[in-house]
Formats: structure tokens, sequence, C-alpha cells
């Protein structure tokens, strides 16, 4: 389809980028392992005119899929909307500037907590006996956000 060859290069982009990460290593299947299964999904991306900027592709793990002896906790902190306008509003008062940031690849930052084995998403292939073990957290698995607020 339309992009493909482009979708490809968002993909090995991903791949190389948590590679260089250390999100995960190539091991042998644990005997009676059965490792996660993957995606990519997929986003574009556009500037402020609604011009293709970049199209962004994110390797995610099949969380929906863990078993609950895989993880201890789903908690994530988040901020009310109110306390944010509160923030804003207070800021705006005192002529204060307020700064955000965005953290790349912000769950692959936190270490796992548990020893979690996923396959490579269709069309990317190991070797016969050969998965992954994640080393750090990846989009999609159930304990992420809590391991990254940690």
């Amino acid at each position: 389809g339309q992009f493909a060859s482009d979708w490809m290069t968002a993909e090995e982009i991903e791949l190389k980028t948590i590679w260089k990460m250390g999100t995960f290593e190539i091991v042998d299947i644990p005997p009676g392992c059965i490792p996660l299964p993957s995606r990519f999904t997929y986003r574009i991306k556009r500037d402020k005119l609604g011009a293709i900027a970049k199209l962004k592709a994110r390797l995610v793990a099949r969380g929906d899929m863990q078993n609950e002896d895989e993880y201890s906790t789903t908690f994530a902190p988040t901020s009310r909307f109110t306390a944010i306008r509160t923030i804003i509003s207070i800021a705006t008062q005192e002529n204060l500037s307020l700064k955000h940031w965005d953290i790349t690849g912000a769950f692959m930052t936190a270490d796992i907590d548990t020893d979690i084995y996923m396959d490579l998403p269709p069309g990317y292939h190991l070797p016969p006996g050969k998965t992954i073990k994640l080393l750090k957290s990846l989009y999609g698995l159930r304990q992420s956000p809590g391991l990254f607020h940690d």
C-alpha cells in the first residue's frame, strides 16, 4: 500500500532504537515458556500545516495476553485535570513560564522486575529456539506505567 517502504523503514528505526537502549536481549527459549506476541502500532505525525512530517512505528508487547503472575501492579499515577488547570492559572497570575517535555521511549527507560519473553512481530524472525527477553519495560505490558513511575 501507500508508504509501504516508509513504514518498513520506521519499523527498522524502532527496532534499532530499542536495541541500542538495551531493552531486550536474544536468548534461548526457556523450557515450557510461551513468549508473548508483539506487534507494531503506526502513527502518522503531521507538521503545523497538516503535511506528513514523519511515519512512526512503535513496537508493543501484547500485554493483554500476559498471565497475572507476570506482573504485580498496573497502577500509574496521573494528574487530575483540575490540578493542571490550577498550576496554569497560578503561573499566569504570577507571570511565570511553564515548560513541559516528552521523554522519548519513556517506558523503555524503566528496568523490568520479572522475566518476560516476547516474540518479534510478524515479518521478523529469530533463529529456531530463540526469543527475546525483555530487560526494560515496553509499551503494551500491563506493568509498564507503574515501572516507569517508580
